[in-house]
């Protein structure tokens, strides 16, 4: 044990490990308890050998001085090889604050039993989603990287991208009835896949699978730094199932029909393995004919009417639509808000204003939710566009089958999840300080908001959405988005058509 001269006596002080402090033998409880601060340990240290390198605190809040203190003597017995006399400081530490994070993550790091493991890191996690030694530490635990990449997942911009010019040998699914071999059908209303010809039928799964399918943001951009290509496809080369024709079909088509055979046929995975599956898709609930008469209604509106004074006949002279599946990333997020309140009817240095209860300025901070972020995953037709169609209602999710496709062909993702959660980001802040803003605005009381997300999960879902081409009398084109389950209209501006 380490040994220091009584300041009251000059006999000997010995260090007492049960009360985390140093008692004189000589004067006993005459003598007031003496600690030894972090400078005389360093410089002890210093004179015993090399110091120890310094080991920064990352806790989120403030730390108790004491419990500062036991880490810093744990990390001395790390450093003179005594395991078992750091991890009692540390468990000493975490009696006094439980919530210290440091604490935690190093008896993480010193035990070898998993679930021991999980549990401290889970509680650095769930008061600190963001902390990054802790969630490479549970992605070890749980086998999305090794080891080995935990390094890569330090390095910025690590990834390299890879332009793929040949198309790529893709897997795929054909559609077809296990009993008859004809083609399937979806009967979205009785939650069915069907087969026209000789009436099979198959349930679809259940809303409660999607359970747990909701990725962790923060663990997947560390996934992502741990991979050494991104791989960036053009196209792919697909071998029918049926008639073995093999084609070239864009990289951002999930399925597609075979030209030869006629059966539909859904992209599973190809030899780069760049495909990620979609997580949910909302079905459709609304037919071709309903959705036309939600287009014509819209081109009957005053505004529609108004333009044609201003030139051009914008009347359609043809149509052509299609049902299609859509990749949106989905994200819910925990959200920091930062509230000021100014309030005009107080006057700094008014007496009375200040004793009638006006403080005149007030912050304070709270958290909040935000659900369902829905952020274009394709970058045609144009993802401003499909914004303006409203909230989906994912309730009516079901999890993600190659089955569900059968009736309405689906996109692949263009844009990463990376890339989209900059997007959800803003669109989360923006809403949540409008919330805040309507709250507390009142006659007399300005507001400022600023709002951080916390924590966000996401999920890849394939929302249902009616594309249509009009044609026009004058000759332009216009693209209309239809909402595949309310049917609101989203109609893009008029454009010649493309110079042959």
């Amino acid at each position: 044990m380490e040994k220091l001269a009584c300041p009251h006596c000059g006999g000997e002080m010995v260090y007492d490990s049960t009360a985390a402090l140093y008692r004189c033998h000589q004067c006993g409880n005459r003598v007031e308890k003496a600690y030894e601060s972090l400078e005389q340990a360093q410089a002890r240290l210093a004179e015993n050998g090399s110091p120890r390198p310094n080991v920064p605190i990352t806790h989120q809040g403030a730390v108790e001085p004491r419990v500062q203190t036991l880490f810093e003597m744990a990390q001395d017995g790390l450093w003179r090889k005594n395991t078992a006399e750091a991890k009692r400081l540390l468990k000493k530490a975490l009696e006094m604050q439980p919530d210290f994070s440091d604490a935690h993550l190093w008896l993480a790091k010193l035990t070898d039993d998993a679930a021991t493991k999980r549990h401290h890191l889970g509680e650095i996690l769930a008061r600190d989603p963001g902390h990054p030694d802790a969630l490479r530490m549970m992605m070890v635990l749980n086998g999305r990287i090794s080891p080995d990449q935990v390094a890569a997942t330090r390095r910025e911009n690590s990834l390299r991208p890879e332009l793929v010019t040949e198309p790529v040998e893709a897997a795929a699914e054909a559609l077809l009835c296990p009993v008859c071999g004809g083609a399937l059908t979806v009967d979205e209303a009785a939650g069915t896949v069907l087969c026209k010809f000789c009436g099979h039928q198959a349930a679809l799964e259940s809303a409660s699978a999607l359970e747990g399918r909701a990725d962790n943001l923060s663990m997947a951009m560390l996934e992502r730094r741990a991979k050494p290509v991104r791989w960036k496809i053009g196209a792919r080369m697909l071998r029918c199932g049926e008639c073995g024709a093999a084609r070239t079909i864009p990289a951002r088509k999930l399925s597609a029909r075979c030209p030869f055979c006629g059966s539909m046929q859904v992209v599973i995975d190809d030899a780069l393995e760049t495909i990620t599956e979609p997580d949910g898709l909302v079905p459709f609930a609304l037919n071709e004919d309903q959705v036309m008469g939600e287009v014509r209604e819209k081109l009957a509106g005053f505004s529609e009417r108004l333009s044609t004074l201003w030139g051009g006949d914008n009347r359609v002279a043809n149509a052509e639509i299609e049902g299609v599946y859509l990749p949106f990333w989905i994200f819910d997020a925990l959200i920091k808000v930062g509230v000021t309140l100014w309030d005009d009817s107080a006057k700094w240095g008014d007496q009375r204003s200040l004793q009638s209860g006006k403080i005149g300025y007030q912050q304070f901070n709270y958290q909040d939710g935000a659900a369902g972020i829905a952020v274009p995953a394709f970058k045609s037709p144009d993802p401003a566009l499909a914004l303006k169609l409203g909230e989906f209602e994912l309730g009516e999710m079901l999890p993600y089958e190659p089955k569900l496709l059968a009736k309405y062909p689906a996109e692949i993702y263009e844009i990463d999840f990376d890339a989209a959660s900059l997007e959800a980001r803003t669109m989360m802040a923006r809403r949540a300080r409008e919330a805040a803003e309507a709250q507390y605005t009142d006659r007399n009381t300005k507001v400022s908001a600023t709002a951080f997300p916390l924590q966000m999960s996401f999920q890849l879902v394939l929302l249902p959405v009616w594309v249509a081409t009009l044609f026009e009398r004058d000759g332009d084109l216009r693209t209309a988005l239809i909402h595949g389950q309310t049917g609101q209209v989203a109609l893009g501006k008029a454009r010649k058509p493309a110079s042959k």
